[in-house]
């Protein structure tokens, strides 16, 4: 015969199976780690140059740190519904300590092979904290009374902040410094445990995703896969190529790359601007207005003199879609089980847009730049459209129960 089991533990377990809740401290908490993904995210590629000289790698070698990065975000992603059965706060504080020992190897590193384990590693904490923080806010302000749509352009455009910041971070720190960034990184990660007390609660565990139809489940979570490859496409692809396609048109490389980085500042300063209006308008006409702009944008990015205007524009339009892309997907397939990670997952593919960009633009010229990338904004929209025409997916009432909590008998 067992004794009953300590009061400590049964309160845990109460707290990690509730739903989702969080409070402000604690949100903020959270946007400081998107802060910290959108760093890490853009960190590589300002300490390439260095990483070169201290390890002695050529430029394609240096290149699988980020390769590397990638493998690991992704099956961060795909192992988050599993992950985040511990309960929410054990998983941020898993998370959170992955980021921070993966980024503090990389900055300690005493060879390459060591420094691609790292990179690896914080990348998988990357993977849970871009799916997990993203899922806890739609579950918690989805019936907080806020607008979740608001709360996830809020949270992106804390990962835009990190992505503006970093380069900056690198650029001002001397020579072969730029494993103190990693290791600032670090440290603003394991910051961030300090707020986890007021998390509670755990992924709803309900037996819905069995009552969905699989073809409409399926027929859902591809369109959504496809869409996010997209417009997450067009993001990269132009981030990556404006600077080649503006200086095709004649500009220097300098001014070039500034004007540049006002589409990233664009992207980012759309997010807060979202946030605020976002109770007054539906995920969905933020999302078809986003994507009108933005492909208003790349066509004018064709006209030489308003190109920088154009891309700008392509920036205000990009913005919204990921976070309000999420607030929808969860609006036309509810109950569908780990339809985010596989939908993020999946928007990865996005990233080998640049490639192809590449390749056109070798064959035909920079002038195909604002072509590849306003076909493939038309392609966006022309599924979003396909989307909107669907009903959502629905679940019978009887799977949508919670499954009962079983408490072990004393």
């Amino acid at each position: 015969m067992t004794g009953a089991p300590p009061a400590a533990s049964r309160a845990a377990r109460a707290r990690d199976r509730g739903p989702t809740s969080f409070g402000r401290t604690a949100m903020a908490g959270m946007c400081v780690s998107f802060v910290v993904i959108g760093v890490l995210q853009a960190l590589y590629g300002p300490a390439a140059p260095a990483m070169r000289e201290r390890f002695g790698l050529s430029s394609g070698a240096v290149g699988l740190a980020l390769s590397v990065h990638f493998v690991g975000a992704l099956l961060g992603v795909l192992g988050t519904p599993r992950l985040r059965r511990i309960g929410n706060r054990s998983f941020l504080a898993a998370a959170l300590t992955t980021i921070a020992l993966g980024c503090a190897g990389f900055a300690l590193a005493p060879t390459w092979p060591v420094a691609l384990v790292a990179a690896f590693v914080a990348g998988v904490g990357f993977g849970w904290i871009d799916v997990g923080v993203n899922e806890m806010f739609i579950e918690y302000h989805a019936t907080s009374g806020r607008s979740s749509t608001g709360m996830l352009n809020l949270l992106h455009g804390t990962f835009g902040v990190g992505a503006v910041l970093a380069p900056l971070l690198v650029g001002a720190l001397p020579g072969r410094m730029y494993p103190w960034a990693f290791a600032m990184c670090a440290l603003l990660s394991l910051s961030v445990l300090a707020t986890l007390k007021g998390v509670e609660g755990g992924p709803r565990r309900t037996t819905a995703s069995a009552s969905v139809p699989w073809a409409a489940a399926g027929r859902m979570t591809v369109l959504f896969t496809v869409f996010f490859a997209l417009h997450v496409g067009v993001e990269a692809g132009t981030g990556g190529w404006e600077t080649t396609h503006l200086v095709g048109l004649g500009w220097t490389p300098g001014p070039a790359a500034m004007a540049t980085s006002t589409f990233w500042l664009a992207m980012t300063g759309v997010r807060f601007a979202v946030s605020p209006i976002a109770r007054y308008f539906t995920a969905e006409r933020i999302m078809l207005a986003c994507l009108a702009v933005m492909l208003l944008g790349l066509l004018l990015a064709h006209v030489g003199p308003v190109a920088p205007a154009g891309y700008v524009l392509a920036g205000l339009g990009v913005g919204p879609l990921f976070p309000t892309g999420l607030v929808w997907l969860t609006e036309k397939a509810p109950g569908v089980g780990g339809v985010t990670s596989y939908v993020i997952a999946g928007s990865m593919l996005g990233g080998l847009l640049p490639s192809a960009i590449g390749g056109a633009a070798g064959r035909w010229g920079s002038g195909v730049v604002p072509t590849v990338l306003a076909a493939t904004a038309a392609a966006a929209l022309a599924v979003a459209v396909t989307i909107r025409a669907l009903p959502a997916t629905r679940t019978t009432a009887t799977a949508a129960r919670p499954e009962p909590v079983r408490e072990p008998r004393p």
